[in-house]
């Protein structure tokens, strides 16, 4: 055979591949029975043909027609609608393809790393064990790192009637039946968790090359797509696992993550809003797509060359995010153990809670404590704080420790006395006459003092004071 007529071969096989590839309407796995779709936001459906095949995409009485584009994709935009509403998303081109049990209601991506909330199967049978809910759906997104953004992904709903997915992480799935309970409409949670993994590895590339620091390293980067070491690059795991959601309606982003991070705490102070941007960008909700996040726990873990306070830092980088507008901060360092972190009445309904008061209008207390401003009176420091309607409540520990330090003029700590008058707390170390600085629970090891009448516990903080 000439060499002409092998490249003649070569480019028709091609050509009969290229078109075996899209030779049907496909779906991503996200759209799969059982899916709920977000109420009240216009349907975005995607997916893939023949370049230039005419798509018919019709649910809930409503039919749109789009046709693909030269490389096979396509999309589609239907109408909002309310909720509860069942039915089937029906796609048709040269095949049909029938996505049946859909539902509308509320969905919720929750997103992060898992190390101290592990997945359904690592916990005790009794222990995720719960009553059928027709009314919970379940999408666990693939564990995957890619060098570049995907345009799809495996996977498929699941009724938590028929089975509550082993992969899936307790903290989302408790949370979606907290949420599904107490809201009474459908409810969809996307689980979207990997860990291990930094938040430069959730974050967009076109986003991170804003940030000096990281645009060499994108440059000539490389991922591991079998989802081993490449979890740890810059933009892997957003390419891997968020790029292929972008544009399925989502009512709001839990977000549990940071414990990658410890020791680059300045780091994460810029990177954490840079995440809620580049989302909010994404999903053409900028500014309002709902954040509610979770700050880290308290913990003794502290390598020996770690600097000191490093899990401190973390929160208090963690908590400068709120300066955004739609976030929400849910605080944890009273959880002194695990087991409370995963119990069902611990940071799931805390979480649950917290967005049915911002979302919901809930009457539940979003937050515990959060400081606002200062006043001086004499070697005083008088604080206050929002989120303290119900009053204030200081439980000092068993070493009869307030939770509270002062920094004097040479930077000097010195172990605090605090009292709450009224909705107040007031601050004073006999050892100082000028303080320069307040600090409540700021330490790794934190140990939660301060309370609201709600009984949640204040976030940690460190104050300047000026002389």
């Amino acid at each position: 055979m000439t060499a002409p007529l092998k490249i003649a071969l070569m480019i028709f096989v091609l050509a009969l591949c290229q078109q075996a590839v899209f030779a049907a309407v496909k779906l991503p796995g996200v759209f799969s029975d059982h899916m709920v779709i977000q109420r009240d936001v216009p349907i975005k459906v995607w997916g893939t043909a023949k370049p230039a095949e005419k798509i018919t995409v019709s649910f809930a009485s409503q039919s749109v027609n789009c046709v693909a584009n030269k490389h096979g994709n396509w999309n589609a935009i239907l109408e909002e609608i309310q909720t509860g509403h069942t039915g089937e998303l029906k796609i048709q081109g040269e095949n049909t393809v029938v996505v049946k049990d859909v539902v509308a209601g509320d969905v919720f991506l929750c997103a992060g790393q898992t190390e101290f909330m592990p997945a359904l199967k690592q916990l005790p049978a009794s222990a995720a064990k719960d009553q059928p809910n027709s009314k919970l759906r379940i999408f666990v997104v693939p564990k995957r790192a890619s060098a570049s953004p995907l345009g799809t992904l495996a996977g498929n709903w699941i009724s938590s009637d028929k089975l509550v997915p082993p992969d899936c992480s307790a903290l989302s799935y408790r949370l979606g039946r907290d949420l599904q309970y107490n809201l009474k409409v459908p409810v969809g949670v996307i689980d979207c968790t990997f860990d291990d993994t930094p938040i430069a590895a959730w974050i967009s590339k076109d986003r991170l090359m804003q940030v000096d620091s990281f645009k060499a390293v994108l440059t000539n980067i490389a991922a591991d797509t079998t989802g081993g070491s490449g979890k740890s690059q810059p933009t892997s795991v957003y390419n891997g696992m968020i790029a292929p959601l972008i544009g399925y309606g989502v009512k709001t982003v839990c977000w549990y993550q940071g414990f990658s991070d410890l020791g680059f705490a300045s780091s994460y102070r810029k990177l954490l809003p840079i995440l809620i941007r580049d989302w909010r960008g994404r999903w053409a909700q900028e500014p309002e797509l709902p954040f509610v996040f979770v700050q880290l726990p308290s913990s003794a873990f502290h390598p020996v060359k770690a600097p000191p306070n490093w899990w401190a830092e973390i929160r208090d980088a963690q908590a400068s995010a709120l300066a955004l507008g739609s976030t929400t901060m849910v605080v944890t360092n009273d959880f002194v153990d695990d087991s409370q972190l995963q119990a069902k009445t611990g940071l799931p309904s805390r979480l649950a809670a917290a967005i049915r008061h911002c979302l919901y209008e809930d009457k539940l207390a979003p937050v515990g404590p959060s400081f606002e401003s200062y006043g001086n009176e004499s070697s005083k420091i008088v604080l206050r704080f929002k989120h303290a309607d119900k009053g204030l409540v200081l439980n000092n520990s068993k070493d009869n420790v307030s939770g509270f330090e002062i920094v004097d003029i040479k930077g000097r700590v010195f172990p605090a006395e605090a009292k709450v008058v009224e909705s107040h707390v007031v601050v004073w170390s006999a050892q100082v006459v000028n303080p320069i600085e307040v600090r409540y629970d700021w330490k790794d090891a934190a140990h939660a003092t301060l309370f609201n009448g709600e009984h949640l516990p204040a976030a940690p903080f460190k104050i300047s004071i000026r002389l």
